[in-house]
Protein backbone atom coordinates (compact mmCIF):
# COMPACT_ATOMS: atom_id res chain seq x y z
CA UNK A 1 0.00 0.00 0.00
CA UNK A 2 2.72 2.58 0.89
CA UNK A 3 4.37 1.80 -2.60
CA UNK A 4 1.27 3.00 -3.96
CA UNK A 5 0.72 6.16 -2.16
CA UNK A 6 4.65 6.90 -3.09
CA UNK A 7 3.96 6.47 -6.88
CA UNK A 8 0.59 8.33 -6.78
CA UNK A 9 2.56 11.47 -4.62
CA UNK A 10 5.86 11.08 -7.06
CA UNK A 11 3.85 11.84 -9.99
CA UNK A 12 2.72 15.34 -8.54
CA UNK A 13 6.77 15.80 -9.35
CA UNK A 14 7.30 14.58 -12.87
CA UNK A 15 7.02 17.59 -15.06
CA UNK A 16 9.61 16.67 -18.18
CA UNK A 17 11.32 13.45 -18.87
CA UNK A 18 15.12 14.79 -16.71
CA UNK A 19 12.62 14.42 -14.21
CA UNK A 20 11.09 10.91 -14.85
CA UNK A 21 14.67 9.53 -15.72
CA UNK A 22 16.94 10.90 -13.70
CA UNK A 23 15.26 12.83 -10.67
CA UNK A 24 16.34 16.08 -12.57
CA UNK A 25 19.77 15.48 -11.15
CA UNK A 26 19.15 16.38 -7.75
CA UNK A 27 20.07 13.79 -6.01
CA UNK A 28 22.89 14.17 -3.17
CA UNK A 29 25.34 12.23 -1.66
CA UNK A 30 23.21 10.15 1.15
CA UNK A 31 20.42 9.46 -1.03
CA UNK A 32 22.27 8.57 -3.92
CA UNK A 33 24.07 5.93 -2.03
CA UNK A 34 20.52 4.82 -0.36
CA UNK A 35 19.44 4.14 -3.81
CA UNK A 36 22.55 2.79 -5.52
CA UNK A 37 23.00 0.48 -2.70
CA UNK A 38 19.18 -0.79 -2.89
CA UNK A 39 19.44 -0.95 -6.48
CA UNK A 40 22.06 -3.36 -6.74
CA UNK A 41 21.36 -5.35 -3.57
CA UNK A 42 18.78 -7.23 -5.43
CA UNK A 43 17.74 -10.64 -4.42
CA UNK A 44 18.55 -11.68 -7.46
CA UNK A 45 22.20 -10.91 -5.87
CA UNK A 46 21.45 -12.28 -2.53
CA UNK A 47 20.78 -15.70 -4.50
CA UNK A 48 23.47 -16.42 -6.72
CA UNK A 49 26.04 -15.08 -4.46
CA UNK A 50 24.64 -17.06 -1.68
CA UNK A 51 25.01 -20.27 -4.00
CA UNK A 52 28.77 -19.45 -4.75
CA UNK A 53 29.24 -19.64 -1.61
CA UNK A 54 27.25 -22.81 -1.02
CA UNK A 55 28.96 -24.30 -3.72
CA UNK A 56 32.75 -22.83 -3.42
CA UNK A 57 32.81 -21.71 -0.10
CA UNK A 58 35.64 -19.46 0.87
CA UNK A 59 36.52 -19.02 -2.51
CA UNK A 60 33.82 -17.31 -3.77
CA UNK A 61 34.58 -13.87 -1.28
CA UNK A 62 37.59 -12.76 -4.19
CA UNK A 63 34.45 -11.53 -6.16
CA UNK A 64 33.12 -9.07 -3.48
CA UNK A 65 36.88 -8.10 -2.92
CA UNK A 66 37.09 -7.85 -6.62
CA UNK A 67 33.98 -5.45 -7.10
CA UNK A 68 35.04 -3.32 -4.13
CA UNK A 69 38.36 -2.84 -5.06
CA UNK A 70 37.00 -1.02 -8.88
CA UNK A 71 34.19 0.78 -7.41
CA UNK A 72 36.96 2.10 -4.86
CA UNK A 73 39.41 2.69 -7.70
CA UNK A 74 36.74 4.28 -10.00
CA UNK A 75 35.42 6.54 -7.03
CA UNK A 76 39.27 7.79 -6.40
CA UNK A 77 40.12 8.38 -9.92
CA UNK A 78 36.71 9.27 -11.49
CA UNK A 79 37.67 7.74 -14.22
CA UNK A 80 34.75 7.21 -16.94
CA UNK A 81 31.95 8.77 -14.90
CA UNK A 82 33.18 12.06 -13.65
CA UNK A 83 32.95 12.70 -17.68
CA UNK A 84 29.84 10.91 -18.10
CA UNK A 85 28.53 13.11 -15.61
CA UNK A 86 29.90 16.74 -16.16
CA UNK A 87 28.37 15.85 -20.19
CA UNK A 88 24.72 16.03 -18.61
CA UNK A 89 23.01 12.77 -20.46
CA UNK A 90 20.39 11.01 -19.27
CA UNK A 91 21.32 7.67 -20.83
CA UNK A 92 24.71 5.83 -22.22
CA UNK A 93 23.36 6.14 -25.67
CA UNK A 94 22.65 9.63 -25.64
CA UNK A 95 26.40 10.00 -25.26
CA UNK A 96 26.73 7.75 -28.38
CA UNK A 97 25.25 10.56 -30.71
CA UNK A 98 27.08 13.50 -28.70
CA UNK A 99 30.72 11.85 -29.52
CA UNK A 100 29.69 9.89 -32.65
CA UNK A 101 26.43 9.75 -34.46
CA UNK A 102 22.50 9.28 -33.93
CA UNK A 103 22.96 6.06 -36.10
CA UNK A 104 25.72 4.58 -33.11
CA UNK A 105 22.86 5.70 -30.55
CA UNK A 106 20.44 3.98 -31.93
CA UNK A 107 22.08 0.64 -32.61
CA UNK A 108 23.79 0.85 -29.31
CA UNK A 109 20.87 1.37 -27.14
CA UNK A 110 19.10 -1.35 -29.17
CA UNK A 111 21.81 -3.88 -28.33
CA UNK A 112 21.64 -2.43 -24.25
CA UNK A 113 18.05 -3.24 -24.51
CA UNK A 114 18.07 -6.88 -25.88
CA UNK A 115 21.35 -7.43 -23.36
CA UNK A 116 19.17 -5.79 -20.66
CA UNK A 117 16.01 -8.12 -20.82
CA UNK A 118 17.67 -11.06 -21.43
CA UNK A 119 19.54 -10.40 -18.17
CA UNK A 120 16.23 -9.73 -15.87
CA UNK A 121 15.16 -12.75 -17.39
CA UNK A 122 15.47 -15.31 -14.77
CA UNK A 123 15.38 -12.50 -11.65
CA UNK A 124 11.61 -13.77 -11.31
CA UNK A 125 12.76 -17.30 -11.30
CA UNK A 126 15.16 -16.59 -8.44
CA UNK A 127 12.59 -14.60 -6.68
CA UNK A 128 10.06 -17.55 -6.76
CA UNK A 129 12.48 -20.49 -5.56
CA UNK A 130 13.42 -18.01 -2.61
CA UNK A 131 9.95 -17.73 -1.88
CA UNK A 132 9.15 -21.49 -2.55
CA UNK A 133 11.96 -22.56 -0.54
CA UNK A 134 11.29 -19.86 2.30
CA UNK A 135 8.22 -20.70 3.22
CA UNK A 136 7.69 -24.23 2.11
CA UNK A 137 5.32 -23.29 -0.23
CA UNK A 138 3.73 -26.11 -2.82
CA UNK A 139 1.11 -24.90 -4.70
CA UNK A 140 2.93 -23.45 -8.27
CA UNK A 141 0.03 -21.55 -8.93
CA UNK A 142 -0.31 -19.33 -5.57
CA UNK A 143 3.27 -19.48 -5.93
CA UNK A 144 2.96 -17.64 -9.27
CA UNK A 145 0.03 -15.32 -8.69
CA UNK A 146 2.19 -13.89 -5.37
CA UNK A 147 4.99 -13.10 -7.46
CA UNK A 148 2.71 -11.71 -10.10
CA UNK A 149 1.50 -9.67 -8.26
CA UNK A 150 4.62 -8.11 -6.70
CA UNK A 151 5.91 -7.45 -10.23
CA UNK A 152 2.54 -5.53 -10.94
CA UNK A 153 3.06 -3.36 -7.55
CA UNK A 154 6.63 -2.64 -9.20
CA UNK A 155 5.20 -1.83 -12.26
CA UNK A 156 2.35 0.81 -10.53
CA UNK A 157 4.59 2.68 -8.87
CA UNK A 158 7.56 3.22 -11.25
CA UNK A 159 5.51 4.24 -14.27
CA UNK A 160 3.22 7.18 -11.92
CA UNK A 161 6.57 8.34 -10.60
CA UNK A 162 9.58 7.38 -12.37
CA UNK A 163 12.73 8.04 -10.80
CA UNK A 164 11.50 10.12 -8.22
CA UNK A 165 9.22 7.01 -7.07
CA UNK A 166 12.48 4.41 -7.70
CA UNK A 167 14.51 6.88 -5.22
CA UNK A 168 12.23 7.18 -2.75
CA UNK A 169 11.13 3.22 -1.68
CA UNK A 170 14.60 2.36 -2.75
CA UNK A 171 15.29 4.44 0.21
CA UNK A 172 12.64 2.71 2.39
CA UNK A 173 13.13 -0.78 0.92
CA UNK A 174 17.31 -0.32 1.71
CA UNK A 175 16.46 0.20 5.38
CA UNK A 176 14.22 -3.01 5.66
CA UNK A 177 16.29 -4.94 3.43
CA UNK A 178 19.84 -3.47 5.87
CA UNK A 179 18.09 -4.85 9.01
CA UNK A 180 16.86 -8.02 7.47
CA UNK A 181 20.48 -8.67 6.19
CA UNK A 182 21.97 -7.82 10.10
CA UNK A 183 19.72 -10.29 11.50
CA UNK A 184 20.29 -12.89 9.28
CA UNK A 185 24.22 -12.58 9.70
CA UNK A 186 24.04 -12.34 13.65
CA UNK A 187 22.05 -15.81 12.75
CA UNK A 188 24.12 -17.67 10.96
CA UNK A 189 27.05 -16.94 12.76
CA UNK A 190 25.11 -18.10 15.82
CA UNK A 191 23.73 -21.17 14.68
CA UNK A 192 27.11 -22.29 12.52
CA UNK A 193 29.96 -20.83 15.17
CA UNK A 194 33.65 -20.48 14.72
CA UNK A 195 33.96 -24.04 14.93
CA UNK A 196 31.67 -24.52 12.12
CA UNK A 197 33.39 -22.69 9.79
CA UNK A 198 36.52 -23.42 10.27
CA UNK A 199 35.64 -26.94 9.89
CA UNK A 200 34.93 -26.28 6.02
CA UNK A 201 38.33 -25.91 5.13
CA UNK A 202 39.56 -28.79 6.84
CA UNK A 203 37.31 -31.67 7.85
CA UNK A 204 34.86 -30.63 5.04
CA UNK A 205 37.09 -30.38 2.69
CA UNK A 206 35.54 -26.89 1.42
CA UNK A 207 37.02 -25.20 -0.92
CA UNK A 208 39.33 -21.55 -0.26
CA UNK A 209 42.02 -20.93 -2.75
CA UNK A 210 39.76 -19.49 -5.93
CA UNK A 211 43.89 -19.28 -8.15
CA UNK A 212 43.01 -23.12 -7.65
CA UNK A 213 41.28 -24.66 -10.50
CA UNK A 214 40.03 -27.33 -8.84
CA UNK A 215 36.97 -27.53 -6.37
CA UNK A 216 37.92 -30.07 -3.41
CA UNK A 217 34.40 -29.62 -2.21
CA UNK A 218 33.23 -31.67 -5.17
CA UNK A 219 30.21 -28.94 -5.58
CA UNK A 220 30.68 -28.08 -9.30
CA UNK A 221 33.84 -26.68 -11.16
CA UNK A 222 36.56 -24.62 -9.77
CA UNK A 223 37.73 -21.03 -10.65
CA UNK A 224 41.15 -20.44 -11.65
CA UNK A 225 43.29 -17.52 -12.93
CA UNK A 226 41.05 -17.13 -16.19
CA UNK A 227 38.31 -17.15 -14.72
CA UNK A 228 39.38 -15.01 -12.22
CA UNK A 229 40.35 -12.01 -15.43
CA UNK A 230 37.05 -12.77 -16.69
CA UNK A 231 35.07 -11.37 -13.96
CA UNK A 232 38.05 -9.02 -13.66
CA UNK A 233 36.88 -7.58 -16.83
CA UNK A 234 33.23 -7.90 -17.05
CA UNK A 235 32.48 -6.97 -12.95
CA UNK A 236 35.18 -3.79 -13.78
CA UNK A 237 33.41 -2.91 -17.19
CA UNK A 238 30.10 -3.48 -14.86
CA UNK A 239 30.73 -1.00 -12.10
CA UNK A 240 31.87 1.71 -14.95
CA UNK A 241 29.05 1.14 -17.52
CA UNK A 242 26.25 -1.11 -16.51
CA UNK A 243 22.83 1.39 -17.23
CA UNK A 244 20.79 1.06 -13.86
CA UNK A 245 24.05 1.70 -12.13
CA UNK A 246 25.01 4.95 -14.47
CA UNK A 247 21.48 6.22 -13.98
CA UNK A 248 22.53 7.01 -10.79
CA UNK A 249 25.91 8.39 -11.64
CA UNK A 250 23.50 10.98 -14.14
CA UNK A 251 21.03 11.30 -11.12
CA UNK A 252 23.91 13.31 -9.17
CA UNK A 253 23.81 16.85 -8.28
CA UNK A 254 27.24 16.67 -9.84
CA UNK A 255 30.50 15.19 -11.40
CA UNK A 256 32.00 15.54 -8.18
CA UNK A 257 29.04 14.21 -5.99
CA UNK A 258 28.70 11.10 -8.56
CA UNK A 259 32.94 10.59 -8.00
CA UNK A 260 32.50 10.99 -4.20
CA UNK A 261 29.45 8.42 -4.93
CA UNK A 262 31.77 5.47 -5.87
CA UNK A 263 34.09 5.84 -3.87
CA UNK A 264 31.94 5.16 -0.50
CA UNK A 265 29.52 2.56 -2.79
CA UNK A 266 33.01 0.51 -2.16
CA UNK A 267 31.62 -0.60 1.37
CA UNK A 268 28.00 -1.05 0.52
CA UNK A 269 29.67 -2.89 -2.81
CA UNK A 270 31.68 -5.44 -0.85
CA UNK A 271 28.70 -5.85 1.90
CA UNK A 272 26.55 -6.85 -0.91
CA UNK A 273 28.29 -9.21 -2.18
CA UNK A 274 30.25 -10.79 1.02
CA UNK A 275 27.01 -11.18 3.19
CA UNK A 276 25.39 -13.45 0.75
CA UNK A 277 28.88 -15.50 0.51
CA UNK A 278 29.22 -15.97 4.09
CA UNK A 279 25.24 -17.54 4.40
CA UNK A 280 25.89 -19.99 1.49
CA UNK A 281 28.96 -20.99 3.22
CA UNK A 282 27.19 -21.39 6.49
CA UNK A 283 24.54 -23.40 4.59
CA UNK A 284 27.46 -25.74 3.17
CA UNK A 285 28.95 -26.01 6.70
CA UNK A 286 25.30 -26.86 8.18
CA UNK A 287 24.26 -29.36 5.28
CA UNK A 288 28.30 -30.99 5.45
CA UNK A 289 27.90 -31.50 9.51
CA UNK A 290 24.60 -33.21 8.48
CA UNK A 291 24.99 -36.07 5.40
CA UNK A 292 21.94 -37.25 5.85
CA UNK A 293 19.89 -34.29 5.35
CA UNK A 294 22.57 -33.28 2.70
CA UNK A 295 22.14 -36.09 1.01
CA UNK A 296 18.68 -35.91 1.13
CA UNK A 297 19.06 -32.76 -0.43
CA UNK A 298 20.88 -33.69 -3.37
CA UNK A 299 18.76 -36.57 -4.42
CA UNK A 300 15.76 -33.95 -4.03
CA UNK A 301 17.91 -31.42 -6.68
CA UNK A 302 18.05 -34.44 -9.37
CA UNK A 303 14.55 -35.17 -9.14
CA UNK A 304 12.58 -32.20 -8.55
CA UNK A 305 12.45 -29.79 -10.98
CA UNK A 306 11.60 -26.64 -8.69
CA UNK A 307 14.69 -27.60 -6.11
CA UNK A 308 18.41 -26.56 -7.55
CA UNK A 309 21.30 -25.33 -5.86
CA UNK A 310 19.88 -21.81 -5.50
CA UNK A 311 17.14 -23.59 -3.04
CA UNK A 312 19.83 -23.91 -0.37
CA UNK A 313 20.00 -20.70 1.69
CA UNK A 314 16.46 -20.06 1.81
CA UNK A 315 15.78 -23.62 3.10
CA UNK A 316 18.94 -23.15 5.45
CA UNK A 317 17.38 -19.89 6.87
CA UNK A 318 14.02 -21.38 6.85
CA UNK A 319 15.76 -24.29 9.56
CA UNK A 320 17.70 -21.31 11.40
CA UNK A 321 15.72 -18.42 12.19
CA UNK A 322 13.32 -18.21 14.38
CA UNK A 323 9.48 -17.75 13.05
CA UNK A 324 8.87 -14.26 13.99
CA UNK A 325 12.51 -13.13 12.44
CA UNK A 326 11.75 -15.40 9.60
CA UNK A 327 8.94 -12.71 8.40
CA UNK A 328 11.28 -10.35 8.81
CA UNK A 329 13.82 -11.43 6.98
CA UNK A 330 11.47 -12.50 4.45
CA UNK A 331 9.87 -9.17 3.97
CA UNK A 332 13.72 -7.80 3.52
CA UNK A 333 14.26 -10.32 0.88
CA UNK A 334 10.87 -8.54 -1.25
CA UNK A 335 12.06 -5.21 -0.74
CA UNK A 336 15.41 -6.91 -2.47
CA UNK A 337 13.55 -7.96 -4.84
CA UNK A 338 11.26 -4.94 -5.88
CA UNK A 339 13.98 -2.42 -5.62
CA UNK A 340 15.84 -3.94 -8.26
CA UNK A 341 13.30 -4.20 -10.56
CA UNK A 342 11.94 -0.90 -10.54
CA UNK A 343 15.27 0.63 -11.56
CA UNK A 344 15.75 -2.33 -13.95
CA UNK A 345 12.29 -1.69 -15.33
CA UNK A 346 12.59 2.29 -15.77
CA UNK A 347 16.22 1.95 -17.41
CA UNK A 348 15.12 -0.23 -19.97
CA UNK A 349 12.25 1.47 -20.70
CA UNK A 350 13.95 5.24 -20.55
CA UNK A 351 16.53 3.82 -23.27
CA UNK A 352 13.94 2.48 -25.80
CA UNK A 353 12.03 5.42 -25.35
CA UNK A 354 15.39 8.35 -25.51
CA UNK A 355 17.66 6.30 -27.76
CA UNK A 356 15.48 4.16 -30.06
CA UNK A 357 11.95 5.46 -30.82
CA UNK A 358 12.86 9.28 -30.22
CA UNK A 359 15.48 8.91 -32.54
CA UNK A 360 13.50 7.55 -35.42
CA UNK A 361 10.36 9.04 -34.89
CA UNK A 362 11.54 12.69 -34.74
CA UNK A 363 10.81 15.81 -32.35
CA UNK A 364 8.64 14.30 -29.22
CA UNK A 365 6.67 16.38 -26.46
CA UNK A 366 8.25 15.45 -22.91
CA UNK A 367 4.17 14.03 -22.17
CA UNK A 368 4.54 12.04 -25.44
CA UNK A 369 8.12 10.57 -24.24
CA UNK A 370 7.11 9.91 -20.58
CA UNK A 371 3.82 8.40 -21.93
CA UNK A 372 6.05 6.31 -24.17
CA UNK A 373 8.32 5.39 -21.38
CA UNK A 374 5.49 4.25 -19.22
CA UNK A 375 4.13 2.08 -22.08
CA UNK A 376 7.56 0.26 -22.40
CA UNK A 377 7.67 -0.42 -18.76
CA UNK A 378 4.46 -2.25 -18.77
CA UNK A 379 5.55 -3.97 -22.33
CA UNK A 380 8.64 -5.09 -20.68
CA UNK A 381 7.24 -6.49 -17.04
CA UNK A 382 4.82 -8.22 -19.53
CA UNK A 383 7.84 -10.08 -21.27
CA UNK A 384 9.58 -10.77 -17.87
CA UNK A 385 6.53 -11.79 -16.64
CA UNK A 386 5.94 -14.71 -19.60
CA UNK A 387 9.59 -15.72 -19.93
CA UNK A 388 11.14 -15.54 -16.90
CA UNK A 389 8.07 -16.93 -14.28
CA UNK A 390 5.46 -18.77 -16.38
CA UNK A 391 7.95 -20.56 -18.70
CA UNK A 392 11.02 -22.62 -17.36
CA UNK A 393 14.63 -21.12 -18.21
CA UNK A 394 17.33 -23.42 -16.89
CA UNK A 395 20.70 -22.38 -16.46
CA UNK A 396 23.62 -21.22 -14.39
CA UNK A 397 22.84 -18.02 -12.38
CA UNK A 398 25.71 -16.14 -12.23
CA UNK A 399 26.98 -17.28 -15.37
CA UNK A 400 23.59 -16.60 -17.08
CA UNK A 401 24.15 -12.61 -15.81
CA UNK A 402 27.66 -12.55 -16.51
CA UNK A 403 26.90 -14.01 -20.19
CA UNK A 404 23.91 -11.50 -20.62
CA UNK A 405 25.75 -8.68 -19.82
CA UNK A 406 28.83 -9.14 -21.73
CA UNK A 407 26.83 -8.57 -24.93
CA UNK A 408 26.39 -4.66 -23.98
CA UNK A 409 29.54 -4.48 -21.99
CA UNK A 410 31.69 -5.60 -24.02
CA UNK A 411 31.19 -3.07 -27.13
CA UNK A 412 30.37 -0.13 -24.52
CA UNK A 413 33.66 -0.04 -22.84
CA UNK A 414 35.84 0.36 -26.04
CA UNK A 415 32.86 2.74 -28.17
CA UNK A 416 32.70 4.99 -24.53
CA UNK A 417 36.28 4.88 -22.99
CA UNK A 418 37.57 5.30 -26.31
CA UNK A 419 35.53 8.24 -27.51
CA UNK A 420 36.39 10.14 -23.60
CA UNK A 421 39.96 9.06 -23.94
CA UNK A 422 40.85 8.68 -28.24
CA UNK A 423 40.42 11.52 -30.90
CA UNK A 424 40.62 9.30 -33.37
CA UNK A 425 37.59 6.87 -32.24
CA UNK A 426 35.53 6.96 -35.55
CA UNK A 427 31.64 6.64 -35.81
CA UNK A 428 32.02 3.14 -37.91
CA UNK A 429 34.50 2.10 -35.03
CA UNK A 430 32.04 2.45 -32.04
CA UNK A 431 29.65 0.46 -34.83
CA UNK A 432 31.67 -2.39 -35.24
CA UNK A 433 32.87 -2.68 -31.16
CA UNK A 434 29.03 -2.41 -30.63
CA UNK A 435 27.80 -5.40 -32.69
CA UNK A 436 30.71 -6.80 -32.21
CA UNK A 437 29.23 -7.47 -28.91
CA UNK A 438 26.92 -9.53 -29.93
CA UNK A 439 29.22 -12.56 -30.48
CA UNK A 440 28.87 -12.96 -26.83
CA UNK A 441 25.78 -14.78 -27.08
CA UNK A 442 28.21 -17.52 -28.32
CA UNK A 443 29.02 -18.17 -23.87
CA UNK A 444 25.73 -18.74 -23.68
CA UNK A 445 25.13 -23.07 -22.71
CA UNK A 446 23.62 -23.96 -25.70
CA UNK A 447 25.50 -22.59 -27.53
CA UNK A 448 28.66 -23.52 -26.31
CA UNK A 449 27.58 -27.12 -26.53
CA UNK A 450 26.70 -26.43 -30.43
CA UNK A 451 30.04 -24.96 -30.90
CA UNK A 452 32.42 -27.98 -28.93
CA UNK A 453 30.09 -30.31 -31.39
CA UNK A 454 30.16 -28.81 -34.47
CA UNK A 455 34.00 -27.87 -34.48
CA UNK A 456 35.65 -30.35 -32.32
CA UNK A 457 36.79 -28.11 -29.83
CA UNK A 458 37.36 -27.73 -25.67
CA UNK A 459 36.17 -24.15 -25.39
CA UNK A 460 33.67 -22.67 -22.73
CA UNK A 461 32.01 -19.63 -21.63
CA UNK A 462 35.00 -18.34 -19.91
CA UNK A 463 36.71 -18.77 -23.10
CA UNK A 464 34.04 -17.11 -25.30
CA UNK A 465 33.86 -14.10 -22.87
CA UNK A 466 37.08 -12.95 -23.23
CA UNK A 467 37.48 -13.65 -26.73
CA UNK A 468 34.11 -11.18 -26.90
CA UNK A 469 35.72 -8.20 -25.35
CA UNK A 470 39.07 -8.66 -27.26
CA UNK A 471 37.35 -8.99 -30.29
CA UNK A 472 35.27 -5.84 -30.12
CA UNK A 473 38.11 -3.78 -28.57
CA UNK A 474 40.29 -4.67 -31.38
CA UNK A 475 37.41 -3.51 -34.13
CA UNK A 476 37.30 -0.46 -32.76
CA UNK A 477 40.52 0.14 -33.00
CA UNK A 478 41.37 -1.25 -36.34
CA UNK A 479 38.04 -0.14 -37.61
CA UNK A 480 38.27 3.86 -36.62
CA UNK A 481 41.83 3.54 -38.08
CA UNK A 482 40.94 2.32 -41.30
CA UNK A 483 37.49 4.27 -41.28
CA UNK A 484 38.09 7.83 -39.78
CA UNK A 485 35.21 10.34 -39.48
CA UNK A 486 35.49 12.92 -41.84
CA UNK A 487 35.62 15.57 -39.26
CA UNK A 488 37.50 15.24 -35.98
CA UNK A 489 35.36 14.73 -33.22
CA UNK A 490 34.82 17.56 -30.08
CA UNK A 491 35.85 16.18 -26.90
CA UNK A 492 32.01 16.88 -25.42
CA UNK A 493 34.18 17.77 -21.64
CA UNK A 494 36.79 19.07 -20.87
CA UNK A 495 37.63 18.81 -17.03
CA UNK A 496 38.18 15.39 -15.64
CA UNK A 497 39.72 14.38 -12.28
CA UNK A 498 41.58 11.41 -14.37
CA UNK A 499 43.89 12.56 -16.55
Amino acid sequence: MSSIVIGLWANRYVGNLSDYLVAGRKLRLRLALATMTGTELGLVTVMYMAELGFMKQYASLYLAFLEAGAVLLIGITGFVVYRLRASSIMTIPEYYEKRYSSRVRIVGATVMVVSGVLNMGLFLKAGSQFVTAISGMQDETSLKLIMTGLLLLVLFYTVLGGMVSVVITDLIQFLILGTGMVIVTGVVFWSIGWEGFSAIVTTQNGYFNPFDSHNPSGKGPGIGWLEIIQMTVVIGSAAMLWPTSAARTLSCQSAEVAQKLYTLSSVSFLARRALPVFWGIGTFAFFASQPALFAEFEEAVKTNASITSLSAMPLFLAKVVPTGLLGLVTAGMIAAFMSTHDSYLLCWSGVITQDIVAPLAGPMSQRSRILLTRIAIFIIGAMLLTWGLWYEVSSDLWGYLAVTGTVYLSGAIPTVVGGLYWKRGSQAGALAAILGGLLGLSAMGPCVGYINEKFSLGVNGTHLTLITFAFSIILYIAVSLIFPDKAPQTETVETSTFS
